[in-house]
């Protein structure tokens, strides 16, 4: 996705978190080839009886609320089809009213779907069936499912209200899946603003990976002095910076991403090349006096993954590095952002062809070759 794009995205959705918070619709869409699905979300918190009537004339569909699949289970909403094995078991549930407000007008309606968000919601206040249809979503939302659901619930969750959403469908003009035209008209003629899901994830992935950098400390290394400068990312995860010279001042300097291989870089398996290329990119960095090696930490479960996906039952050579995701590589650019790197030449391994993000510009590639580490070795 290009900068602007992303630019484009990151507004759309800033301005969707803005109208939720002040009580307005939304469209949250999902172009296809067919045309573009399209629902009208609003925060449950924030649902009337007026907003209820607004949704089902103008969308024409279902009025459902999105909550995770967890809260349901929780207030023991079952799911509609008890005997499902497939991923809509969790998704599709059986209708749930508010006691006492079991009916199909507007207010009742309204009423069950605000209880179901409330967070002292608790299962003894719903009676099933009731008015309203509840759809249970992915714990980690358009992240693990990248469906319009997940979005209603990661919109109100990222605009700091109870992650639950009320939504209903948008029809076209001849009943069938609007197209994007549409959409974007309904949402101009009405003031909703439109995101897509597309939107939404850049928009997620990119606040997960922004980092915060945690104090620096001098380490001397047979080869020369770095300085080791901590940074955090939005999942918790610690990287580490290692910088020598001043690269900052420096029209292009050396820079080695090196994705955590904890086999490799600690016990020198031979499993792998990750040793050397660590070493190699460390002399490298000093030859040239000044750059930057990036210590791309793997999550807590890598290492667990990792063995597991070696083999069952079991030994087999394991990888050479976590597998390396847009997390790892937008973590990465984000540290060089925040050390004043603007360009980089990257050094790089034999098969490695990661796509960079576009806030730090690679002028060029520069191999790490095996011949080099021979004669390091010899």
């Amino acid at each position: 996705m290009s900068e602007s794009r992303t630019e484009t995205g990151h507004l759309a959705v800033s301005s969707a978190l803005t109208a939720l918070r002040a009580g307005r619709v939304i469209i949250v869409a999902d172009p296809a080839a067919e045309g573009a699905r399209g629902h009208l979300v609003l925060a449950a918190e924030h649902v009337t009886a007026a907003a209820i009537t607004v949704l089902s004339t103008l969308g024409c569909g279902l009025v459902q609320v999105a909550l995770r699949a967890a809260v349901l289970d929780d207030l023991a909403v079952p799911p509609a089809d008890p005997a499902g094995t497939g991923p809509d078991r969790s998704r599709y549930r059986v209708l749930v009213g508010l006691a006492g407000a079991a009916g199909i007008c507007a207010s009742q309606r309204a009423a069950t779907v605000r209880a179901l968000a409330a967070a002292d919601a608790h299962a003894a206040e719903f009676t099933r069936p009731g008015n309203i249809f509840p759809l249970g979503t992915a714990a980690d939302g358009v992240l693990e499912v990248p469906e319009i659901p997940e979005a209603a619930v990661d919109v109100t969750e990222l605009a700091g209200l109870r992650p639950a959403g009320v939504l209903c469908e948008i029809t076209g003009a001849d009943g069938e899946w609007p197209t994007w035209t549409e959409l974007a008209e309904l949402g101009r003629a009405h003031g909703f603003p439109v995101v897509s899901v597309a939107e939404l994830i850049a928009y997620r992935r990119r606040e997960l990976c922004r980092v915060t950098r945690h104090g620096a400390a001098r380490i001397p290394v047979p080869l020369g002095e770095f300085r080791a400068i901590g940074f955090t990312d939005g999942l918790d995860r610690e990287h580490v910076a290692f910088v020598h010279g001043d690269p900052a001042r420096a029209s292009a300097p050396l820079v080695r991403l090196h994705f955590e291989c904890l086999i490799g870089d600690v016990l020198g398996s031979r499993a792998c090349g990750c040793r050397d290329a660590l070493h190699g990119a460390v002399e490298r960095i000093v030859r040239a006096g000044c750059g930057a090696l990036i210590y791309v930490r793997a999550g807590a479960t890598a290492i667990g993954d990792t063995l597991r996906a070696s083999g069952h039952g079991g030994e087999s050579a394991l990888p050479r590095a976590h597998p390396v995701g847009h997390s790892d590589l937008q973590s990465a650019f984000d540290i060089l952002d925040d050390l004043g790197i603007r360009a980089i030449r990257l050094l790089t391994e034999p098969g490695e062809t990661h796509a960079v993000p576009g806030h730090v510009r690679v002028v060029e590639r520069i191999g790490l070759s095996a011949v080099e580490r021979v004669e390091r070795a010899s």
